[in-house]
């Protein structure tokens, strides 16, 4: 990628600075041009007057906008020669393809001209070359020196745009409005500034704004609603944005790291149990708390207080005092219970190319293992939870354990949040780095992977049905060539050019991933039934979630 980019930015630098005296002097090499070597010394030195200090303030305005963009990249960690290319190809790209096209016509009427000794041609070539400058100089100029910052806290004068996404931090499926604001950005006649970016599949939008003069004048602000918010954290940006000319034919990047954060909560829904699941011990298991009842037994009373089971309040003898009483009965109380609720996340190398159709599965396990703990605090257990989740800098998965309490489910909620598919973590050798405890263990997992080590009291498995969530991608039905004769946008608009990249790209086999997943949690569910562990299925029963035996 990074010798691609390198080729790209020298081809473009050939464009812009190289292509009329290369023409020229291939073209005086190949063909006779003795008739204007007269005016060859005029020529030269009107065109350097003209074309020479338009090269100069473009090459001054895009070194200074590299620098730019490498401080924003070290900002974010990218350093390197990959990052520095990276830069250079962002900024060097001037021209659209339309310019391209222009800068060769008219590279093309200078041979001509000198070539057939037809004078028109040269007009035609001056036209073409003199659009191309004057637009893609003005067009650099202005990126470079009029807009001073990007989501910079402090203001620095004119020129700055911030991004936010409000709010930050939302439940799954809340509505979230992406924002850019503008304020006093330059944006000269003849060009509008665009702010473009593809956000991830799972947000289901793309953000995408236009602008012209107006936002030149005052203080400006863009929103737009996203499409989806699909739980997790996602870090946004930086987004693209460049001034581009009417005609097209210049697109001046802006080194910006114009960046926002969001983080989607797994929702908290309730847990029902079907049926009271059978336990393997003499005790009580925990997830058989979940259907236990208020039993008949001699009881005292006492006050009612905060997380009391509302089933035991004695009602005639609240209504008599006015203040509600609980039955407490007179036999041995229950006594908490410890639980440790893992989520299994690792996803085998075998399964990696189903990580992008695995959003769903992995977002009901969440659901799942957020909402059995709140159901089993509610109970009056001692519950904590237990993830593999991405390190800061993305090199390796850690092991985090988080105690719940009653009032703190938005501290559970968040680090359900950061629960990805990981490579690195298998849940066995996640369970060897535990201190023992005498916890009871439950593990919420999608059988892709073994977990039948896990033991421990009243060991639980569950699972849920994951072949039946594998996500079909959105695709496209044509053929290339009715794509490329029915276009999907405006006649003219850039956006109606073909994607070849993604063309050619290969898309999950969701039918072949499917069979896959199936086979594997088969295999991973025959290993946790012959290691004597109880398994319980999770799914959807509409608003809630439903236990029961598979």
């Amino acid at each position: 990628m990074t010798f691609l980019r390198l080729l790209r930015a020298g081809f473009h630098t050939l464009l812009l600075f190289v292509l009329p005296w290369g023409v020229g002097a291939v073209t005086g090499l190949l063909f006779d041009v003795g008739e204007v070597e007269e005016t060859l010394d005029a020529f030269a030195r009107w065109f350097g007057l003209l074309a020479v200090p338009l090269m100069l303030l473009q090459l001054v305005a895009i070194v200074v906008k590299i620098s730019r963009e490498r401080r924003a990249m070290a900002a974010r960690g990218r350093r390197g020669f990959g990052a520095f290319v990276e830069a250079v190809d962002k900024h060097v790209r001037v021209l659209t393809g339309r310019g391209v096209g222009l800068a060769l016509s008219s590279g093309a009427m200078v041979t001509l001209a000198l070539a057939a000794k037809w004078g028109q041609f040269a007009v035609v070539a001056v036209a073409g070359l003199g659009v191309l400058y004057i637009f893609s100089t003005a067009a650099t100029f202005a990126s470079a020196f009029s807009i001073r910052a990007f989501d910079d806290r402090l203001r620095r004068g004119r020129g700055t745009i911030d991004r936010e996404m409000s709010p930050a931090v939302v439940d799954a499926g809340d509505a979230v409005e992406e924002r850019f604001v503008l304020a006093r950005i330059p944006v000269f006649p003849g060009f509008r500034l665009h702010i473009d970016e593809s956000l991830p599949d799972r947000l289901g939008t793309e953000t995408r704004f236009a602008v012209d003069r107006v936002v030149s004048r005052s203080v400006a602000t863009l929103s737009a609603p996203l499409a989806r918010t699909a739980r997790g954290v996602y870090r946004l940006g930086p987004a693209s944005i460049w001034y581009e000319d009417l005609l097209g034919v210049t697109r001046v990047a802006i080194a910006s790291h114009a960046c926002a954060n969001l983080r989607v909560l797994p929702r908290l829904r309730p847990v029902l149990m079907e049926k009271k699941p059978r336990s393997l011990a003499r005790a009580e298991g925990p997830l058989a708390a979940l259907a236990r009842v208020a039993t008949e037994d001699h009881y005292r009373t006492r006050p009612y207080v905060a997380g009391d089971d509302v089933r035991r309040v004695h009602w005639k003898l609240s209504i008599n005092t006015g203040a509600l009483q609980i039955r407490v009965p007179e036999s041995i109380p229950y006594a908490p219970r410890k639980v440790r609720l893992f989520l299994d996340t690792h996803l085998p190398h075998e399964l990696r190319v189903a990580r992008p159709v695995l959003g769903d599965a992995l977002d009901l396990l969440v659901e799942g293992w957020v909402g059995l703990a709140h159901a089993l605090v509610q109970r009056g257990e001692r519950v904590s939870l237990v993830v593999a989740v991405p390190a800061e800098d993305g090199a390796s998965s850690t092991l985090r354990e988080l105690a719940c309490r009653r009032g703190e489910e938005r501290l559970w909620r968040s680090l359900g949040a950061d629960a990805v598919w990981q490579h690195d973590l298998p849940f066995e050798a996640a369970l060897a780095r535990l201190s023992a405890s005498d916890a009871s263990a439950i593990v919420v997992t999608g059988a892709l992977a073994p977990v039948s080590s896990i033991r421990g009291p009243e060991a639980t498995v569950i699972t849920i049905d994951t072949a039946d969530l594998v996500e079909e991608p959105p695709r496209d039905g044509r053929s290339l060539v009715l794509r490329a004769m029915f276009h999907d946008h405006p006649a003219g608009s850039d956006d109606n050019r073909i994607d070849w990249r993604a063309l050619f790209t290969p898309k999950p086999r969701t039918h072949v991933i499917r069979r896959d997943v199936g086979a594997r949690t088969r295999g991973v569910l025959d290993g946790i039934r012959g290691a004597g562990l109880q398994v319980l299925r999770l799914s959807r029963k509409g608003p809630n979630l439903g236990l029961e035996r598979p």
